[in-house]
């Protein structure tokens, strides 16, 4: 997961996984990395204050703008294991997911995505007891950026290609440059009536280019510019540019 002054998310996210049984806790490493916000410490004290849980935490010592894409190519680069969940901090899971996921016979041809509720009320406590209602299934999609994915699958394509930092729409181009000949990708466990996951999508107002919608605009333009040139350009190879941010291992 990826931290940016969200507080409020961070919290509740740490106590979810906190709150799970000890053959989730004992056998899972949670990477969140702070992506250069500046608050003082706090981040810091709050990873540290879960003892129960197997943190690893990393920091971006300069705030290079938006960077999820060079933050979870890091945290990729410094997993010990061979299955890792990519996730937001602003989606929240279903605690079932996990006595499924930790029973799941995992291909490792496959990835997987989950299905997800958009736009959600508040008060997301409630989320566990949701049922997909058929009459609105298009609420529940594939969340574009929420893998439970294999080291070799993600960097089949170079990983995250950071010459999208500063923009948002990364994810996209991830997913077109992973090896769709050697892996095939699908929903994890599409039968469960569950709802898996739910985007409670809080924007994220500490960016300064997210302050005023008409920046938020120039920002998205910028960003279809700027895949429209790259596309446009018929020799073009996802670069392999893997971390190019400084950073340093908080615990």
């Amino acid at each position: 997961m990826t931290y940016y002054g969200q507080v409020e998310r961070l919290q509740f996210q740490l106590d979810f996984f906190s709150e799970q049984n000890t053959k989730f806790t004992d056998n899972t490493t949670l990477q969140i990395i702070n992506d250069g916000y500046n608050d003082g410490g706090l981040f810091e004290t709050i990873v540290q204050s879960y003892p129960n849980l197997n943190i690893k935490a990393y920091e971006a010592t300069t705030d290079v703008g938006f960077n999820n894409h060079g933050a979870r190519n890091l945290l990729m680069l410094e997993s010990e294991t061979n299955w890792n969940m990519l996730m937001d901090i602003d989606v929240l899971l279903n605690k079932k997911l996990f006595a499924n996921m930790m029973t799941a016979k995992l291909n490792k041809k496959m990835f997987y995505c989950f299905k997800v509720e958009f736009d959600h009320p508040d008060n997301p406590e409630d989320y566990d007891n949701l049922d997909i209602d058929p009459k609105k299934i298009l609420k529940y999609q594939a969340h574009p950026n929420t893998w439970l994915i294999t080291k070799p699958c993600f960097w089949t394509g170079g990983g995250y290609d950071i010459e999208f930092t500063g923009m948002r729409h990364g994810d996209a181009e991830f997913f077109l440059s992973l090896d769709k000949d050697t892996y095939d990708y699908e929903l994890f466990h599409p039968d469960i009536k569950k709802t898996m996951a739910i985007h409670v999508r809080k924007p994220n107002r500490n960016r300064s280019y997210l302050n005023q919608a008409t920046e938020h605009v120039k920002t998205l333009t910028r960003t279809v510019d700027f895949v429209k040139k790259r596309n446009e350009d018929k020799e073009r190879k996802h670069k392999k540019r893997l971390v190019t941010f400084p950073w340093k291992r908080i615990i």
